[in-house]
């Protein structure tokens, strides 16, 4: 199910499965519609949406995708930033290899400026990756909804 004001996605089978909402109500027959609250906006979401709600939809997944293209931004500059600090960490860490010392690993400021500097590199690449995951997920998510509002195949 999607939200038809925010456009999150809310899984309705692992909402279920933790506690059943036909047990909550004594006089459950076929007509009983079950709606949820959407945890991101607080607004009802229910089945079966009328025209201007599955509009309302299709401009929230259109405001989706604009925050799926922020994150790959937002990944891409992580990654960026992890190979700009890997590659002056790499240089930290050749320095720290001393010719006076035949060119043996000594314990020195720029040894620990490259552990250093490797720490923030793979955070940075981390979470420039985590985000990359992310936006695909997203984007194929609403890229597919979309199609299906534009097919008017669409069903909630």
């Amino acid at each position: 199910m999607y939200c038809h004001h925010c456009g999150k996605y809310i899984n309705e089978n692992a909402i279920e499965a933790k506690s059943s909402s036909y047990n909550l109500t004594d006089e459950s027959n076929d007509e009983t519609t079950i709606q949820y609250v959407c945890p991101q906006c607080g607004h009802l979401i229910k089945h079966n949406l009328d025209e201007s709600e599955i509009k309302s939809l299709s401009r929230a997944s259109h405001a989706q995708m604009q925050r799926c293209r922020n994150l790959f931004a937002n990944g891409m500059g992580f990654i960026v930033i992890g190979v700009i600090v890997l590659v002056i960490a790499g240089i930290f860490f050749l320095l720290a290899r001393k010719p006076s010392n035949q060119f043996q690993l000594t314990i020195c400021a720029e040894l620990f400026i490259s552990i250093a500097l490797f720490v923030i590199c793979l955070f940075s690449l981390t979470v420039g990756i985590i985000n990359l995951v992310k936006f695909f997920i997203k984007k194929n998510q609403y890229t597919k909804l979309l199609n299906e509002i534009n097919d008017g195949s669409f069903v909630q």
